[in-house]
């Protein structure tokens, strides 16, 4: 019996040559990355590149024209009043002008030194009634000066406006406060600066006068007493410049004709202007007759008249009642100018309660006055001025 043999196992040939040929890729892989790893080959980086941008040009600075010198006067050697700009002795033109608050009520009138004055300002007070704050240059050979009133609030701005000397009997409560906020000069009546008052109650010849409608100065009195006051500035700052200016002909260009002017200065108080051709004044009339200074008896007359037009109301709050008048004085509004028989619409203005009036024509010039007396009327813009 023959042996039985063990069957063989067969080889798995291919399994044989698939793990060859990964034998060989791994080494042939080894190979390529030992060889990669010892070549010179680098990969090179790029360096960061600064880009310096191109400079802005700055542009030359325009440079600011020359300012246009204004040509300067030359001197005709004549000192001038600033208030007129008639001719003035040297001395004279550099002092404060007076300012002296006089009664306008008929039973005060007529008026001592009103023809002598350079500036007359009329103002609404308490009951339709005016008063004027009347301005004097010259006054040391000045006759009586009269009849003397209390001062309001408006008429202390006024006066400062000129760098004047307040004379006055008196003051309303508001005004004695503005005078005092303000630092005006003020000599009013009574106490310290009595001496240069007078009570002539026969000041007008033939009638006798209340008390009230007595008060005077004169130029004798100021000449001998203002020495005497010390604390007292006479003499304007070096740079201080009267705010109005004068013209030979200041008869007004493209005016109207105004041989007559009515200015209702209240619902019960008018001034009437004639112009006179022959001396270039306008004579002020009131009350249904002719403005005389009962001094010499002459007719009042002013080269210039001026109207301001503005609120005119009743004073309210503390210092309100007795029917005083709060008078905007500030800011502007409209008026007139008169001179030469002509009459032209105008702006006045005025920045701030420091400030002087301006005077403009409709082209924005300032208007120049006709050498001589000037009449300002302030009156409310609810009232009529008329001329003919």
């Amino acid at each position: 019996m023959s042996k039985r043999q063990k069957p063989r196992k067969k080889k798995n040939s291919l399994g044989k040559k698939m793990f060859v040929v990964l034998i060989i890729l791994a080494l042939a892989f080894v190979i390529t990355i030992s060889a990669c790893g010892d070549s010179d080959y680098t990969t090179e980086e790029v360096p960061d590149v600064q880009v310096t941008p191109e400079p802005t040009p700055t542009p030359e600075p325009t440079p600011e024209p020359e300012p246009t010198p204004e040509p300067e006067l030359e001197w005709d050697g004549i000192y001038r009043n600033p208030l007129t700009g008639l001719p003035v002795d040297e001395d004279l033109s550099h002092i404060r002008p007076l300012a002296v608050m006089m009664s306008n009520i008929q039973v005060a009138l007529p008026m001592n030194g009103i023809s002598q004055a350079d500036i007359v300002y009329e103002i609404p007070v308490e009951g339709g009634i005016t008063r004027m704050m009347v301005f004097f240059q010259d006054y040391a050979e000045l006759d009586t000066i009269g009849s003397i009133r209390s001062v309001r609030h408006t008429n202390i701005e006024i006066a400062d406006m000129h760098d004047a000397i307040i004379l006055t009997s008196g003051g309303s409560p508001l005004a004695l406060s503005r005078i005092s906020s303000r630092g005006s000069t003020y000599l009013p009546e009574g106490g310290r600066f009595n001496s240069i008052y007078h009570r002539d109650g026969g000041r007008i010849p033939g009638r006798s006068l209340a008390g009230e409608h007595s008060v005077t100065t004169s130029g004798e009195l100021l000449s001998r007493h203002f020495p005497t006051f010390e604390e007292v500035r006479f003499d304007h700052y070096d740079d201080f410049s009267q705010p109005l200016s004068f013209t030979d002909n200041a008869t007004p260009v493209g005016g109207s004709d105004a041989s007559e002017i009515v200015i209702r200065l209240t619902s019960a108080k008018s001034s009437t202007f004639t112009f006179n051709a022959e001396r270039n004044v306008y004579y002020m009339n009131q009350f249904g007759g002719p403005f005389v200074d009962v001094n010499n008896s002459e007719h009042v007359s002013f080269a210039n008249i001026i109207v301001i037009k503005t609120s005119v109301t009743a004073l309210e709050g503390l210092y309100g009642g007795s029917d005083r008048r709060e008078i905007i004085i500030t800011g502007s509004g409209d008026g007139f100018f008169a001179h030469g028989g002509q009459i032209i619409p105008i702006t006045w203005s005025r920045e701030d309660a420091y400030s002087p009036f301006v005077y403009t024509l409709s082209n924005g010039t300032v208007v120049e006055l006709g050498r001589g007396s000037t009449y300002v009327g302030i009156m409310s813009y609810n009232l009529d001025v008329d001329f003919s």
